[in-house]
């Protein structure tokens, strides 16, 4: 069932600068990522949530209650900011407990909060002592510590190492998970959306372009865009596409994993190879001048090679 609602959400900057009208239902205890790159409209829509921005159409229903008009205090949302914004001259336990102004038992709460995020003991530390993954789980323990009803993250893991962000992405996910609280994510990065959201929904200029869960998104994209945007693309028009089934007035997306080298279809040469491990990427041009990415066993061809590359699957769209 429905626990937070984003009806008809909008809003409009200028004549040529409007975002929405966005509709989203998002179940209690789900995550979900807005994805989208930049200009796209999820960070204003993640604003819509919070009460820092002021739709000019639609509500955001949470739990039945409609909190559209109701200043960010009042609407029990927990918030973690890109750069977390950490009072520096508070300790880690002051920072936690900020949010719990009027609470009768503050400094438990506040411990409490640090345990759920394993700093437990940090209480006393400088914000300066800590490294930036401490950092963002001090302030994922701020938004957590007055048990908000719903949990906004804005580009969680933007300000991380990006050898860090892969381990802390499955950490934040196993604690959203552990908390059940709903949270709504926005991230520029697909492998962030697809690691940490339930599902995950797309957006371009200001448009939902789809929601799904990500097996959704990348075997049955809506749209070129989509099909494009989340993971790795050929995208064939001309010669290339015919030779590999394509219809007049219709574009192919094939996943670099749907090409393999054959005895026929289209043919050129490789021109580029990247070793991954247990396979390889080549990049093979077309005699039509077209570029296709091949996914095969790293010994599967050499670079200078001539080739056919053939297509066990593509997705169809009509071109522009």
């Amino acid at each position: 069932m429905t626990y937070l609602a984003l009806q008809d959400l909008r809003v409009r900057f200028s004549p040529t600068v409007e975002i929405g009208p966005v509709s989203l239902d998002i179940a209690k205890g789900e995550i979900l990522a807005l994805l989208g790159p930049s200009g796209s409209g999820k960070t204003t829509i993640l604003r819509m949530l919070a009460g820092f921005e002021a739709p000019q159409g639609g509500r955001i229903v949470v739990d039945g209650d409609d909190v559209t008009a109701l200043p960010p205090a009042r609407r029990h949302f927990g918030m973690v900011f890109q750069h977390y914004a950490l009072f520096p001259h508070l300790d880690v336990g002051e920072n936690v407990a900020f949010g719990l102004k009027g609470d009768p038992h503050p400094g438990r709460k506040a411990a409490d909060a640090l345990q759920l995020v394993d700093l437990a003991g940090f209480e006393r530390r400088k914000v300066h002592e800590l490294s930036g993954g401490q950092q963002q789980r001090v302030a994922l323990a701020r938004a957590l510590a007055p048990a908000p009803r719903v949990l906004l993250l804005d580009e969680p893991l933007s300000n991380l190492d990006p050898t860090l962000r892969e381990r802390t992405r499955r950490e934040l996910r196993a604690l959203i998970q552990r908390v059940g609280i709903t949270t709504v994510f926005v991230t520029h990065e697909q492998d962030e959306a697809f690691d940490l959201g339930d599902r995950v929904a797309v957006l371009q200029q200001g448009r939902l372009e789809q929601v799904g869960t990500p097996e959704d998104l990348y075997e049955r994209p809506a749209s070129l865009f989509v099909a494009t945007f989340v993971g790795r693309a050929n995208v064939l028009k001309d010669g290339a596409a015919r030779a590999l089934g394509g219809a007049p007035g219709e574009v192919l997306v094939i996943r670099p994993e749907a090409l393999r080298f054959a005895g026929a279809g289209v043919a050129g040469v490789v021109r580029e190879r990247r070793y991954t491990g247990v396979a390889a990427f080549f990049v093979v041009e077309a005699e039509s001048g077209e570029r296709l990415e091949v996914m095969a066993e790293p010994g599967a061809a050499a670079v200078g090679a001539r080739v056919h590359v053939a297509a066990t699957r593509a997705l169809r769209f009509p071109a522009a």
